[in-house]
């Protein structure tokens, strides 16, 4: 076998080809990354904003808090509204929820916390915006106000949900809520449980009893499924996209290796003269494709974990509402970027390899 010190010395040699060849492969290893971060971003927002400890109790069928109805005895409503956004640039639907004084026990024991302002007062129209709500829309600032439902809501405190869903929701009292948008009902009621073990005891209780027609749901869960259909969908789009990039990427390798192959022909030749078989010559060229992609992979994941500081602001298709998610870098995002850059490696070196291992010897070392 040639030894894999002669294929870093060739690409050493070769800068310029090598370093535009894994620079191409990076980019759409890049693209490919980020688009598994913004899947998985959306999958860990949605999945941080439930917890074990929680039972979410919804109406039997519904698949979301917006198509569950609950008698008034329940403790959480989620409603809808529209808000101009403060840029002006129109309007968005925004997930106001209303929250007894009980609830709110219960969200802060989950490490919610008042960051500006103070808790809204029961009984007022008194509301405080997320983390991810404040100062997006207009009067979403503490101590501005919110208008709608024909009335003026005074905004007199922000929360930080640690980066969960809640970030991007509005709070106030639930009856406040449920009498501004005429419902008689509320939502959803989240209870909570000794430990994670006693949900299938409540579930069987709950389904036992035909008076609410209500199931019970480990918290944590109902909300990651909540994250199911908008992740799929941003990961096989994103997955397209990015597959299309990478025939420009595999064909900007391949066209480097021939070129190289065309202009090592002596070399190639003197190889085969010394004794290194076709197969030798083969897997040199293809060793040096792989090395070129692992180059191009390291620096698209570099970058891509750099986008773990941004965040992207889309609708969030289980509430229909506009929801804030940060980009998440996890280490199996890296090694699926990388085995996709070795891929893309191979089919650009195959080609090139295969006709420099063809070469006859005598016509190698003519050059």
């Amino acid at each position: 076998m040639i030894p894999l010190s002669y294929n870093v010395r060739s690409i050493l040699r070769r800068r310029f080809s090598a370093t535009a060849t894994a620079f191409g492969l990076g980019l759409v290893v890049f693209v490919f990354a980020a688009v598994l971060m913004l899947a998985k971003g959306v999958e860990e927002t949605l999945k941080a904003t439930g917890s074990p400890r929680n039972a979410i109790l919804l109406r039997k069928g519904s698949t979301t808090e917006l198509t569950s109805f609950l008698p008034r005895e329940a403790a959480k409503l989620f409603m809808i509204f529209q808000l101009p956004r403060s840029d002006g640039n129109g309007t968005a639907n925004v997930a106001f929820r209303g929250i007894t004084k009980d609830g709110w026990e219960l969200l802060r024991s989950r490490s919610v916390r008042i960051v500006a302002g103070r808790l809204p007062q029961w009984g007022t129209s008194e509301v405080m915006v997320g983390h991810n709500t404040r100062g997006r829309y207009k009067g979403s600032q503490v101590g501005q106000s919110i208008h709608i439902a024909r009335r003026e809501w005074q905004v007199v405190g922000a929360f930080d949900a640690g980066g969960s869903g809640f970030d991007s929701e509005i709070w106030a009292d639930a009856d406040q809520i449920a009498d501004a948008g005429r419902r008689s009902g509320f939502s959803a009621l989240t209870v909570q449980l000794k430990s994670p073990s006693e949900i299938k005891a409540l579930a069987a209780t709950v389904d036992a009893d035909p008076r609410w027609n209500l199931e019970a749901k480990r918290e944590d869960r109902y909300y990651e499924a909540a994250s199911g259909p908008m992740a799929t969908f941003v990961r096989i789009l994103g997955t397209i996209i990015a597959v299309f990039f990478s025939f420009g990427a595999t064909l900007g390798a391949m066209i480097t290796m021939h070129a190289q192959v065309a202009s090592r022909l002596r070399e190639i030749g003197t190889l085969r003269a010394i004794g290194f078989r076709r197969r030798s010559v083969l897997t040199s060229f293809l060793v040096e494709s792989i090395i070129l992609a692992l180059i191009g992979a390291a620096g698209g994941c570099v970058l891509a974990a750099l986008l773990g500081a941004a965040s992207f602001t889309t609708t969030n298709f289980g509430s229909f509402t506009e929801m804030k998610f940060n980009f998440h870098f996890a280490p199996d995002i890296a090694v699926k970027a990388t085995i996709f850059a070795v891929l893309m490696g191979l089919l650009g070196g195959v080609l090139p390899a295969t006709r420099a291992a063809r070469l006859a010897i005598a016509e190698a070392t003519k050059g």
